[in-house]
């Protein structure tokens, strides 16, 4: 067991990270190796699969179904996608799917194999009203290219946005705001020996942010 830090440097950005001793403990619990990126870094190659405001016209995969979507998936990807109407509802198995594991595969591999089949909403846009360009967004009405969005009406051209209407680009004004206004460190509540923002109810979680509720405990 590791009883001191460690300080590395990151194979991507090249900036030095510190690997603490609390963090070799938590890699050996998991059997796996020291990380070689930052904190950083790590977080964006985990979330660079995540697209919220490129969007693209596919081919929708469902059977009998051959109509043009807007979709967050580019239309080279051969992926399985579904209109997001026809992805919610009764009209399809979803066990059609299904493989049974091997254990003698990698996982990633067979996840890969899975994925590949799996049939994937075209986007996340439900109890829309004509709003059929925004992603990630609900109860989205006359609005365009939202994104993280609840709840707005006669919105264009923003992200992260709830209960507004007659808005456009307000990403920039906010910032605008934000960056003149006084505000508290990060957002946390009822944590126990974590550090991150927005979060709440966490025990022993490093970096972590927008985590909240159940039981998350030991996550980095």
């Amino acid at each position: 067991m590791n009883t001191k830090s460690e300080k590395r440097t990151c194979q991507n950005c090249k900036k030095n990270f510190v690997i603490e001793q609390e963090d070799f403990n938590f890699y050996e619990k998991i059997k796996v190796p020291l990380p070689t990126f930052c904190p950083e870094c790590r977080t964006v190659r985990r979330l660079c699969w995540r697209n919220e405001m490129s969007l693209f016209k596919r081919k929708c995969s469902a059977p009998d179904h051959d109509e043009m979507l807007i979709s967050i998936y580019h239309p080279d990807e051969n992926l399985v996608v579904y209109d997001y109407k026809y992805w919610w509802s009764d009209e399809w198995d979803p066990l059609s799917y299904g493989k049974e594991y091997n254990f003698s595969k990698p996982f990633f591999l067979q996840w890969k194999e899975l994925r590949d089949v799996f049939p994937l909403q075209c986007l996340s846009n439900s109890k829309a009203t004509n709003s059929d360009y925004c992603n990630v967004a609900e109860e989205s009405k006359d609005s365009y290219m939202c994104s993280g969005s609840w709840k707005i009406e006669r919105s264009f051209y923003s992200n992260r946005i709830t209960d507004v209407k007659d808005c456009s680009d307000i990403k920039e004004k906010f910032k605008k705001l934000y960056l003149n206004s006084i505000h508290r460190f990060a957002n946390q509540i009822k944590i126990v020996n974590s550090t991150g923002d927005n979060i709440q109810g966490v025990k022993n979680c490093k970096v972590c942010f927008d985590a909240n509720g159940g039981r998350i405990e030991d996550n980095k």
